[in-house]
């Protein structure tokens, strides 16, 4: 079965649906963590896996406010669009090619924040990297979108399904620099 063209906004809405919830959960985490640091967080499982240390590092909130808290207002600005894709609606094409600008900007926001967490912080958090998947979930779902919309730029990378092998890729390079900084 082919995808429709609003399938791409149903999975740009999940996909956003999971990084809010996520995000969220980041955020309640991180206000316990100021409040009282010795305690830790529920997501602690190993020295190599838990939130606590990738959450009181500077790098969680390097351009202010927690990257979370910025994670959860990128996703809903997505999700809103992709349920008013998937839903029939149209967004107009400067509307999706500034959805794709900044779903590659979170994208590479994301890939800056998980090679700190690789090779400064040491520690995996579990939700940040369901973020960082839902962030290229969202990158594929933006990209039909736009090339829906008629985009140039994103119809190129449609033809081939070329941007879901970069989006994959992208997740493999991510998948190493992890391992490599965290297990290695």
């Amino acid at each position: 079965m082919t995808p429709t063209r609003h399938s791409w906004g149903w999975l740009v809405a999940a996909a956003s649906g999971i990084g809010i919830i996520s995000g969220s959960i980041t955020i309640v985490d991180k206000i316990a963590l100021l409040k009282d640091p010795a305690a830790g967080s529920f997501c602690d499982i190993s020295s190599t896996v838990g939130c606590t240390p990738v959450l009181l590092a500077s790098q969680s909130s390097v351009l202010g406010p927690p990257n979370a808290l910025l994670g959860v207002i990128m996703f809903a600005i997505l999700a809103t669009a992709g349920l008013v894709d998937g839903t029939g609606g149209r967004l107009t094409r400067g509307m999706t090619t500034g959805l794709l600008g900044l779903t590659v900007f979170f994208a590479a926001f994301l890939t800056w924040y998980m090679v700190q967490v690789a090779f400064v912080i040491g520690s995996l958090c579990p939700f940040c990297t369901v973020c960082a998947a839902g962030c290229l979930a969202t990158l594929v779902g933006v990209n039909r979108m736009a090339a829906a919309n008629g985009l140039p730029v994103a119809r190129s990378l449609v033809r081939g399904n070329l941007d879901v092998l970069v989006a994959v890729g992208w997740a493999i390079i991510i998948a190493a620099i992890l391992f490599s900084g965290i297990w290695l």
